[in-house]
């Protein structure tokens, strides 16, 4: 089978990985025009994406795929065919696809590292508090802005913060009816650590949303597990989808707790 095909019939690929080799089918001469960093720019990706599809095609690397594919390719055949406009379209799709493959990823993995009755006791917590905090630094802490705007909505007051208050955190005032949430999309953020370690020494309830087997976790009551396995410029997306899909569910599970408890 020539490499041509092979890229083009390979099976057990990732959403990145596929999204590139849609890429390169659709418009071959990228590939001689671009070097490997350049190449995961254009597709959103990362170089270390390109190299391991590249390896997956059993070549040694990007250099061994560019060459190969050159000799089986007529410079015809490497030129794309379609009009500016038409690649244009072809390239808002293939955006439009990627985007839609990262949310269903982030999703479906997230609810499935998701445990129902460690959910429930959050909720549980939740519905017991009188405050809500919720840390998170750069993009999380947008991702703590929305949730607590949400719970904000419905009558609970949270409040999402962006550093260490030592003072706040070792407060006397500060008891169990508060309960904090510290996101950290690799758990080794030194200032979220310090954060649930500051939280749980005063034996604040302190949950942590965070991948498995990270630090956070040692220093949290309970553990939210998020998504955030993927490297590239799309990592960052697939983290804050997660943590966002399960703050949704808490506030779901918040309001029908709130009905039950009215009914």
């Amino acid at each position: 089978m020539t490499l041509w095909k092979q890229l083009k019939h390979t099976q057990h690929l990732t959403t990145q990985e596929r999204h590139v080799v849609d890429y390169i089918v659709k418009q071959p001469q990228v590939v001689f025009d671009h070097n490997a960093q350049q190449l995961a720019r254009l597709t959103l990706t990362s170089a270390s994406t390109i190299v391991r599809l590249c390896k997956k095609l059993g070549l040694s690397g990007y250099p061994d795929f560019q060459l190969k594919l050159a000799l089986e390719l007529s410079p015809e055949q490497r030129q794309a065919t379609q009009s500016s406009h038409v690649q244009d379209t072809i390239g808002v799709a293939q955006h439009l696809q990627t985007i839609t493959d990262v949310y269903d990823e982030a999703l479906i993995e997230t609810q499935r590292m998701c445990v129902p009755e460690t959910l429930q006791q959050v909720i549980q917590w939740i519905s017991e508090a009188k405050r809500i905090d919720v840390y998170g630094s750069d993009s999380n802490y947008y991702t703590a802005e929305l949730a607590c705007a949400r719970w904000n909505e419905i009558g609970l007051t949270a409040i999402a913060q962006n550093h260490a208050n030592h003072h706040y955190l070792s407060s006397p005032h500060m008891d169990r009816s508060t309960l904090s949430f510290v996101i950290s999309h690799t758990g080794r953020n030194h200032s979220m650590l310090d954060i649930a370690h500051t939280l749980k020494s005063n034996n604040r309830r302190v949950v942590a949303l965070t991948v498995q087997d990270s630090p956070l976790s040692e220093l949290c009551y309970y553990t939210l597990y998020t998504y955030a396995q993927r490297p590239g410029m799309l990592g960052k997306m697939y983290a804050m989808m997660s943590a966002q899909y399960v703050f949704d569910v808490l506030y779901a599970g918040t309001i029908a707790d709130r009905t039950d408890t009215e009914d």
